[in-house]
């Protein structure tokens, strides 16, 4: 049974049950005795071997008769041997140890259900709700039990209910589809659309089948007829409901139903007095048990060892759970003797048991393998399989409904013999997994071009290697500079280790970074054994004399832990195959299982050694099971989800080996899964490979690099983590504060970069206006063009904005405003601007802030006394938009469909009709609205492919013919939030019919459409104040929220700030913090660098301005020149500072013929840019408990 739900926090095993005059060795044989009890008795409730589970839950009463556990499962034994008194009578007995226990109130609940006493069973459920409001498992019981009550108040309730549930699982599908059938029923569309949105990013794709009916229930929902989107969206739901993700839902809030009703209490007494205090008694206690055959592992063959003849017989496995429903698969490539050929294994793991499906799931190849590996290469939400065979490899898709199929040749992934390992890992950062493989000859590096092809780019990306017979890869962060490392360990010559330069290029560090070149590795494994937040390795060799330990030192290089030989003495006689870091005790360090062959075949080739928390470890091999003796594999899972990592072992004579951990759960844990988003951003990958993952419980600090989809955390003693920090492949943070100790975390879809944010005094309260120097982006990819990266203009951006009268106002004789860095970027502010426009207040005046390229249009405004709404407003199938366009409102039309990619949607039209203004000599239209962009690494996803192309805003108009024609090829896009469009639609008509079509894939939200005829010629009066004070200081990061609801841009509550750093700053030196006056005076490269949580206070003096004439209007204009360079990690120079722009320049990066002028700067410099700033404060963020 699935027990993923559970929350183990469990207390250790109180020797307090025993008598205190039993000698050590009597209260160490009951504490095995009573985890031994445990297990047997769960693993019959699992099997449904209920008189069996009975027997072993009474003897554990017996045992520890104080103890809530045993009277709890046996009466969940009772419950699903249908004795519901008897049932009662036990979890009575539970709650009277411990009446705050929500899962046995739960269960008592589930009983008071069956024997139909539903008012019991409410008061059961409330009551556990009220100590326990976060229990996923009694929201969602309490939201089933209003379901079939249609009056009002319980509906409500029940809604109530669901919303909690879906805060506390985000990631579980079932509550969403529930709340977003309520919302529909009740006509709250908006709210509707917002779960559906949800859903399409974050879940796996949907069946074919499915898509359609989705889409027909978004459209309608947008058309706010609610009825009729009900039965597309009951259609839609019908089909997600038979799906892997939903079903693994159901089994985290109700388990699997049926005879297996209710779930096990594995959470020990919190009030017991004596624990195992120390490492050495838990030990004890642990140990591993063989129950391949229990399992149905033992279907895969040994074969004689004479037949272990070399690669083509080598047994080799992979796990993952490729179906998706929440338990762990199994893949096995093993020789059959009896048919004398290579075969192939795909088990199905079916509540514990496992079951071969292979020919079901259309894995169909033949002949001899070396390794197989699952991973998601197409970012659908489902693990495709790879695997590697003499002749060549086989790429499988995963089609998300139990089968797979072979799509090597269209993927474009070349058959090379050979290869010794693969590695699913999205080395340039791009949001999807490339694919790099080891062989006897090189290395090579399919890139991933995101529409389901591949590209061979091992030369191009410096990571080709030599001849050197390369075993072995893992990556990791080394240098921790944010980005994906590789080290490759090589039989015939000296190990590497690539350092990703960024933009796609790696460099060998292997000698500077102090990791010796040694020839004869086998096996690396990368792991925090020393828990300070930096990726240390472990290698072998095949004669087991070259063992060694490198610690990391946090800079790039690496020490040689000095005791390793003598630590690990005892495998100088092995030939070593794998080796894996994992937390087989669940105390918050990493020991190591060792898999090999032994030179003396009646030797031991299987070691286990437990991390003693001082930097040492210790043979423990006591602990695992007689036989397996040897292996040549290791792979690590939950197999019976009950909080510690089992082992399965590829044996050296065919056959695997299911070891269960048994103990190890005695320790708490965290088990979480990443959920990369998928529709509308993608800038992840959908599990979240190579993300970085740091935890703090305590006084305990760990950190990993992800690898596989489920991320596991041992918390020794504690009860709970206190904070999760994901750094995502991105390079964007994310924290979770108080996890629960088995969820998925969602990736945050956040804004990282954009531009300076303004917000100015508006009489009452600093509020936000606009962002600002949108145009600058430096560093920005924008593409490949003659095989050569291109990346945006290097100039400073110089814009004119418009501030309305109403944001600013003066305050004690000045105007006060406030620029704030609070995304992830670097600010070069070089001169700033307030111009005061007086107009007759009979006149609007509008200044061009569309995107453009250099040369800047510099200041034009523009004035209109009529603004025309046209008459009609559609979009490509007719639907009536106008009334999203029709006025300024924060409205926003949305009339489109998330594409892959943030910032790209598809394709869509609005479609206008001016009516007789088209007639005009002088027509221009104008186009308010927010963009939410694409980022550095889309871009570069972008380019990989001609799938994906992004289409500019173009005008069309119908032409004599009918046809539809373009005349403005680029409309232009509004440069962030809240900015206006204009262009001139004078002469553009090609007929009498005065529609144009806007056409786009690009995700812009226009808010307010209008046109205007005049050709106002007003009198204007401007004037330009430069700044009278500048001060920069550091303040923090403003809470976000949607203005205007779920379509509307980021925006900024300034009075809501959080001081904590948030981003891992581009390192280098900012300007001091204090008065900054003079650097904003003129633009002359002598600018202020702000850093991510800095804020700049600048006042204009008011008394400068004239008098405002009656029945006049003041609005205002900021000027502001300066740069931007965000941290993406494929911005070009994007994690440091330097190489600081200067007006003049040619490119950025600098070209050889760009100079700084470094000398007439000097002064400047060394006056005011003297912050320094590194990664320090990001990687101490959550080390520490303060």
């Amino acid at each position: 049974m699935k027990n993923k739900h559970i929350l183990f926090l469990t207390v250790l095993i109180a020797f307090s049950f025993f008598s205190c005059k039993e000698s050590e060795k009597e209260r160490s044989q009951k504490a095995i005795d009573l985890v031994t009890t445990q297990t047997l008795g769960l693993a019959y409730l699992e099997e449904f071997k209920l008189p069996e589970a009975e027997k072993e839950f009474l003897k554990l009463i017996d045992l520890a008769p104080n103890e809530k556990m045993g009277y709890a499962n046996l009466g969940l034994t009772y419950l699903r041997m249908g004795k519901y008194v008897d049932a009662e009578t036990q979890l009575f007995k539970a709650l009277k140890i411990d009446s705050k226990d929500a899962d046995i109130k739960l269960l008592l609940a589930t009983v008071y259900l069956m024997d139909d006493e539903r008012e019991k069973a409410l008061t059961e459920l409330t009551t556990a709700l009220a100590f326990a409001p976060n229990h996923i498992k009694i929201l969602y019981a309490l939201s089933e039990f209003y379901t079939t009550q249609l009056e009002e108040a319980s509906q409500n309730k029940r809604e109530k209910y669901l919303l909690q549930l879906v805060e506390k699982a985000p990631g579980n599908l079932v509550p969403r589809l529930n709340l977003t059938e309520i919302y529909i029923r009740k006509g709250a569309t908006d709210n509707a659309l917002e779960q559906l949105e949800r859903i399409h990013k974050q879940f796996p794709e949907f069946p074919n089948e499915a898509i359609e009916h989705f889409d027909n229930t978004t459209v309608l929902l947008k058309k706010t007829e609610s009825e009729k989107a009900l039965i597309p969206f009951t259609i839609f739901n019908n089909y997600l409901k038979v799906t892997a993700p939903y079903q693994e839902g159901m089994m985290d809030l109700k388990g699997p139903g049926g005879s297996l009703i209710g779930f096990p209490i594995i959470t020990y007494n919190t009030q017991t007095s004596s624990r195992i205090s120390d490492n050495k008694s838990l030990l004890e206690v642990i140990k591993f048990t063989d129950i391949t055959a229990s399992a149905g592992l033992d279907l895969v063959p040994n074969f004689a060892a004479d037949k272990n003849t070399g690669p083509k017989n080598f047994t080799h496995l992979a796990v993952a759970d490729y179906d998706g429903n929440g338990t762990t698969d199994l893949y096995v490539g093993n020789f059959d003797p009896k048919s004398n050929a290579y075969k192939h294994y795909l088990f199905n793991n079916d509540m514990v048991k496992f079951k071969e499906v292979s020919n079901e799931a259309g894995i169909e190849h033949a002949g001899a393998e070396t390794s197989a590996t699952f991973a998601d290469y197409d970012n659908d939400g489902f693990l495709d399989l790879y695997v590697v065979k003499e002749t060549g490899a086989i790429l499988y898709r995963n089609s998300g409904k139990g089968r797979f199929e072979a799509v090597t040749t269209s993927a474009k992934i070349t058959a090379n013999n050979n290869v010794n390992k693969a590695l699913f890992v999205d080395l340039d950062h791009d949001g999807d997994l490339d694919l790099f493989e080891t062989t006897a000859a090189s290395n090579l590096v399919f890139r991933n071009n995101g529409d389901g092809s591949f590209q061979e780019q091992a030369a191009k990306m410096g990571l080709s290697g030599t001849s050197a017979n390369a075993h072995n890869a893992a990556f990791g962060d080394f240098d921790d500079d944010g980005d994906i490392d590789l080290f490759v360990a090589n039989e015939n010559a000296g190990n590497h280790l690539y350092s990703n330069q960024r933009q796609g290029i790696f460099k060998d560090r292997s000698q500077a970074s102090g990791l010796t070149s040694k020839t004869g590795s086998s096996t690396v494994s990368v792991g925090d054994f020393n828990n300070d937040g930096f990726s240390d390795l472990f290698l072998t060799s095949l004669d087991g004399a070259k063992t060694e330990l490198y610690r990391n030192t946090g800079n790039g290089s690496f020490e040689w832990v000095k005791n390793a030989k003598k630590m690990f003495e005892g495998l100088q006689q092995i030939k070593i195959y794998d080796t894996q870091f994992f937390d087989f005790d669940n105390d918050g360090f990493l020991d190591i299982l060792i898999a090999g062959e032994p030179v003396n075949k009646e030797g031991r080739g299987l070691f286990l050694y437990h991390n003693n928390q001082k930097g040492t470890f210790v043979d423990v091999s006591k602990l695992l099971p007689n036989a397996p003796k040897s292996g040549r594999q290791i792979a690590l899972f939950d197999y019976n989800d009950d909080g510690d990592l089992d082992l399965i072992i590829a044996g050296l004579n065919g056959g695997v080996s299911l070891l269960r951990n048994d103990g190890g759960s005695l320790n708490h844990y965290v088990n979480m899964k990443l959920v990369g988003l998928r529709a509308g951003s993608a800038k992840n990958n959908y599990f979240g490979i190579g993300a970085k993952v740091e935890m703090r419980a305590g006084d305990l600090y760990q950190s990993m690099v992800v690898t596989n989809p489920n991320v596991h955390f041992g918390l020794g003693n504690r009860a709970k983590a206190d904070v999760i920090r994901i750094t995502w492949t991105n390079g964007v943070p994310q924290n979770i504060f108080l996890p629960e100790a088995d969820q998925a975390l969602i990736e945050a879809q956040t804004l990282k970069g954009s531009c300076p944010f303004l917000y100015t005094w508006n009489g009452e309260k600093y509020v936000f206006a606009k962002d600002i120097i949108w145009r600058s982006a430096l560093g920005m990819p924008l593409g490949i063009m003659g095989g050569k990266a291109m990346h945006a203009f290097p100039d400073a951006s110089d814009d004119y904005i418009k501030i309305s009268g109403e944001q600013l106002k003066p305050k004690n004789g000045t105007y006060n405003i406030q620029v704030t860095s609070e995304l992830w970027e670097t600010i070069y502010i070089d001169k700033l601007q307030l111009v005061a426009i007086d107009h007759p207040d009979s006149v609007a005046v509008f200044v061009p802030e569309q995107f453009s390229p250099p040369p800047f249009p510099g200041l034009e405004i523009y004035q209109v006394t009529n603004k025309i709404t046209p008459i009609s407003a559609t979009d490509a199938n007719g639907t009536d938009v106008l009334p999203f366009i029709a006025k300024k409102d924060d409205k926003y039309l949305s009339d489109f469909k998330p594409g892959k990619y943030q910032g790209i949607t598809e394709t869509h039209d609005l479609i206008l009709d001016v009516g007789n203004a088209g007639n005009a000599k002088k027509l221009l239209i104008f186009l308010n609205g927010w963009i939410f962009p694409t980022d550095a690494s889309i871009n570069v996803a972008l380019s990989q492919s001609e799938s994906f192309k992004m289409i500019r805003p173009s005008v069309q108009v119908i032409d004599k013919k009918g046809n539809w024609k373009t005349v403005i090829e680029n409309l232009g896009f509004p440069m962030g939030k809240d900015k206006t469009v204009i262009a001139d639609l004078s002469g553009k008509f090609l007929s009498s019919d005065h529609r144009i079509r806007i056409q786009t894939n690009m995700e812009i939200y226009w808010d307010y459409i209008f046109f205007s005829v005049d050709n106002s010629i007003a009198p204007i009066i401007s004037t330009v104040l430069n700044p009278s004070a500048a001060e920069i200081h550091y303040r923090g990061f403003s809470n976000t929220y949607k203005k205007g609801g779920r379509y509307g841009p980021h925006w900024f509550d300034y009075y809501a700030v959080d001081k904590n750093k948030k981003w891992r700053d581009l390192t280098g030196n900012y300007t001091r913090y204090g008065e900054v006056l003079p650097l904003l005076m003129a633009s002359d490269n002598q600018y202020i660098i702000s850093n991510a949580g800095d804020e700049t206070s600048i006042k204009f003096e008011a008394k400068t301005l004239p008098k405002l004439k009656k029945g006049w209007k003041r609005d205002f204009l900021i000027h502001s020149v300066g740069w931007v360079k965000d941290g993406d990690i494929n911005t070009a120079l994007g994690s440091t500072v330097s190489p600081l722009p200067f007006h003049g320049m040619m490119s950025y990066p600098p070209s050889k013929k760009d100079f700084y002028p470094k000398a007439s700067l000097q002064k400047y410099n060394q006056q005011y840019n003297t912050r320094t700033v590194s990664p320090d404060d990001y990687r101490h963020a959550i080390k520490s408990k303060n």
